[in-house]
């Protein structure tokens, strides 16, 4: 049976568990139950995560996010972390996903939308020209490691608004589910 692995923010702590049961006959599906946030966090903790249960060399399959941590405006001088240091961040995490799981497909998922009118009144805002940013970043950086993308913002961002909760940033377990389902769909891809 194959082996997945999922690393994410809050997002994919939303999603994880339907990614599971979707892909029940078809793979082991194993997380740190660890919040991945920012890319920094990621890239300092990926090492310990895939030590959760698993061999990380025997997994086939890494399902990637990092994003809505980093395109956050929680200072008032731009984004938490500023786009040129998510690129320099997105390639060093990429190359050390490479090393952590050698035989390893990754793939990357592009940060999700939000609900903008919802958000304005949430006191971590985000706007989805700022998460566009740094999902074209993304792609390049992706498209320069070699690693597969999966379009979950365009996935977010056709859901009707009733599929996020009320701060406008996550899902309901119908979005949630709708998201594993793309995730799924990008692994039997790669698999």
């Amino acid at each position: 049976m194959k082996k997945v692995f999922l690393v994410g923010d809050s997002i994919r702590l939303g999603y994880d568990s339907c990614v599971r049961d979707l892909l029940e006959n078809e793979a082991q599906v194993y997380w740190s139950n660890e919040n991945a946030r920012f890319v920094m966090h990621t890239l300092r903790y990926l090492h310990e995560w895939a030590q959760v249960d698993c061999d990380p060399e025997k997994i086939d399959v890494v399902h990637w996010n990092n994003g809505l941590w980093d395109a956050l405006l929680l200072t008032g001088d731009g984004t938490f972390t500023p786009i040129e240091h998510y690129e320099h961040a997105l390639h060093r995490i990429a190359k050390r996903m490479k090393t952590v799981f050698p035989n390893a497909k990754i793939i990357f998922g592009l940060t999700t939308s939000v609900v903008t009118t919802r958000v304005e009144n949430y006191a971590l805002v985000r706007r989805n020209e700022d998460i566009e940013a740094f999902n074209e970043a993304a792609r390049r950086v992706m498209k320069e490691e070699g690693v597969f993308v999966n379009d979950l913002y365009a996935v977010s961002s056709a859901m009707p608004d009733d599929m996020h909760t009320p701060e406008g940033v996550h899902f309901t377990p119908e979005g949630y589910k709708l998201l594993a389902e793309h995730v799924v769909k990008a692994v039997r891809e790669v698999m």
